[in-house]
């Protein structure tokens, strides 16, 4: 078993050294499934019965490839806006007024709590986090269209896409433009602004849940999901890793095994209770990760999850009922998915946030470089 990067990948293909498991993110099994790394798993699954409905339809779906299942997901992350409550009050908002789909209001609040001493940021207002990745959520909920639905075109240019884009240009310069946000948020520590409270909003993924845990548990915040902006529904994005099986490992039966143990619901509660009693010996509220298994996450708040505080515990049942509305970042569908993603957030979101062209012009430039590597591949 091993975590692997590509360039390992690559070099145990070329090597014929590959090992009978693989923990891979899933948003590359069409990469690898395309190219006949990966074995499909349809055959064990149909054979021995096994139950996959209780797995969320976006892990599943994305760890699949040409009708087949390639890979068990083992893992899951779900976004959502995280708000730190205590700033909110000084400037007069109730966390229950926000309303999500109201993309004015939100600018409005980020600017509001934005501390600045001088030249010195002291806290940063709304942190939409597009650069680094969320433009799938925002242009989501906004009914932007990233590629079609075979993979063979994409369509960063649509202008629901735009339109988004746009507005985090204008929220982040607001706040006094993404070249200070980028010399501000260098100084933070890794994933921990939230928890010390040097961003009043952010976009986070659910782990973000378990760094609060331990940095500051006694962190005031909310998590509030992200609505369409018509109003109707909540929509999220999710991503996570799944256990694969190389289509030359030396023993695939023997990994299928393993990959059943590893995902049956007691495994999963062997696990939680070991890393709840962790966090009790270091003084810290246990959170339960999110596992890809439906009916292990809801063993896990029913059997191992203690309610420790309000805060901790709406956030632990809002996390699973996103992921059933959640979808993966729709361009995984393309073999060349984590190319034309790094494309999409280096040609096209961060040329718009640094003002150097607009947000239209900048997807035009990525929507071509993206296009030309789908053609080529």
């Amino acid at each position: 078993m091993e975590q692997n990067s590509d360039e390992k990948m690559l070099t145990a293909i070329a090597s014929d050294s590959m090992p009978d498991l693989l923990w891979l993110d899933r948003f590359a099994t069409t990469s690898w499934a395309s190219r006949g790394v990966l074995l499909p798993l349809t055959d064990f699954i149909e054979r021995d019965g096994y139950d996959t409905s209780r797995f969320y339809e976006s892990a599943l779906n994305e760890a699949s490839y040409d009708g087949q299942i390639y890979g068990i997901p083992g893992g899951m992350d779900v976004q959502a806006l995280y708000v730190n409550t205590d700033a909110l009050a000084e400037i007069g908002v109730d966390p229950a007024s926000i309303d999500t789909a109201n993309w004015d209001q939100l600018s409005d609040i980020g600017t509001q709590l934005l501390v600045q001493n001088g030249d010195v940021v002291e806290r940063w207002g709304f942190d939409h986090r597009m650069q680094g990745g969320f433009l799938h959520l925002w242009a989501g909920v906004n009914g932007g269209v990233f590629i079609n639905e075979d993979g063979t075109e994409v369509t960063y240019d649509d202008p629901k896409i735009v339109e988004a884009l746009d507005w985090g240009v204008r929220t982040y310069d607001a706040q006094g433009g993404f070249p200070l946000y980028e010399a501000v948020s260098g100084g933070w520590g890794p994933d921990e602004q939230v928890a010390r409270g040097q961003v009043g909003m952010s976009m986070y993924q659910s782990w973000l849940l378990g760094v609060i845990a331990r940095v500051n548990p006694a962190a005031n915040f909310s998590v509030l999901p992200v609505k369409m902006r018509t109003g109707e529904g909540n929509l999220s994005i999710a991503g996570g890793r799944a256990w694969f099986i190389p289509a030359d490992a030396p023993d695939p039966e023997a990994a299928w095994e393993f990959i059943k143990f590893m995902h049956s619901d007691e495994t999963w509660l062997t696990g939680a209770n070991s890393v709840k009693a962790a966090r009790q010996a270091e003084g810290a509220p246990y959170v339960p990760a999110l596992t890809g298994s439906t009916t292990a996450d809801q063993a896990q708040i029913d059997q191992v999850y203690e309610a420790v505080d309000p805060k901790f515990d709406q956030a632990v049942q809002l996390f699973p009922q996103l992921l059933q509305v959640s979808q993966p970042r729709s361009v995984y569908i393309s073999p060349v998915g984590n190319t034309i993603d790094t494309i999409l957030t280096e040609d096209g979101v961060k040329p718009a946030l640094r003002g150097e062209r607009s947000a239209e012009e900048s997807l035009q430039v990525a929507d071509q470089a993206a296009q030309d590597e789908i053609e080529f591949q």
